[in-house]
């Protein structure tokens, strides 16, 4: 009985500092915005290689989304198959700069728009 006392007590207490406010994430922008999802303007604003990292996990992301069975996104594989993190980071971030106006939205949601757009076959002229 002593001991599930002792564990409810160490549970509440745990949680408690789980979920405690802390001072210095509101004072700080960018850790108090951290449990935001990463927008397109702010995407926008990391550094060339914080780019690159955030696309090469979000592309990861989708690829294994299809892998485990979410044919919706088949087709983004064929589309950045051999491309390297620092195309598809300039590739996302010139979709982006030609769309402000959904730079408010989720970046990782963006991310599949940019890439159909770039990806998809031109259409044959008509003759």
């Amino acid at each position: 009985m002593r001991a599930l006392k002792f564990l409810i007590v160490a549970a509440l207490l745990l949680l408690a500092a789980i979920h405690a406010p802390d001072a210095t994430a509101q004072s700080d922008p960018l850790t108090a915005r951290s449990w935001q999802l990463l927008s397109g303007q702010d995407y926008l604003e990391l550094a060339e290689y914080d780019r690159e990292v955030y696309v090469t996990g979000v592309n990861d992301a989708y690829n294994w989304s299809y892998v485990a069975g979410f044919e919706r996104m088949k087709w983004l594989v064929p589309c950045v198959h051999g491309r390297q993190a620092e195309q598809l980071s300039a590739m996302f971030a010139k979709w982006l700069k030609n769309n402000p106006e959904r730079w408010h939205e989720p970046a990782a949601k963006l991310f599949p728009f940019a890439m159909f757009s770039d990806c998809r076959k031109p259409e044959k002229p008509k003759s």
